[in-house]
């Protein structure tokens, strides 16, 4: 059982990092683009890609200007990150066993 949550955990991570990449490549990109941001096909791209996370976050609170939105986003995504890393962590040592545990607590890295 231990196995497969830790594939569900690391799993998800991967995922909400992949948002946080792309969260960070539009707003370089439109930064970038300028005033032809509305006509760049890979930020439409990353819009669609980031419909569903941005409609959680107005959900979660409503009325936010869009830059605020991106910015609240950014903060649950890497909330959740920093925390499934805790929790890959947990799952790891919980596998391991006596003297082992310590050394395998030293080898994990929250940025694996």
């Amino acid at each position: 059982m231990s196995g497969i949550a830790l594939f569900l955990v690391v799993s998800f991570r991967a995922l909400i990092e992949l948002v946080i990449w792309v969260l960070l490549g539009r707003a370089v990109l439109s930064l970038l683009a300028g005033r032809r941001a509305g006509d760049n096909t890979i930020l439409v791209f990353f819009d669609v890609l980031l419909g569903p996370p941005r409609r959680l976050v107005s959900r979660l609170m409503p009325g936010l200007q869009p830059l605020m939105r991106d910015g609240l986003l950014l903060l649950v995504l890497a909330v959740a990150w920093v925390g499934l890393a805790f929790c890959k962590a947990w799952l790891i040592l919980d596998q391991s066993q006596g003297l082992q545990s310590a050394a395998c607590f030293v080898r994990i890295s929250l940025l694996q």
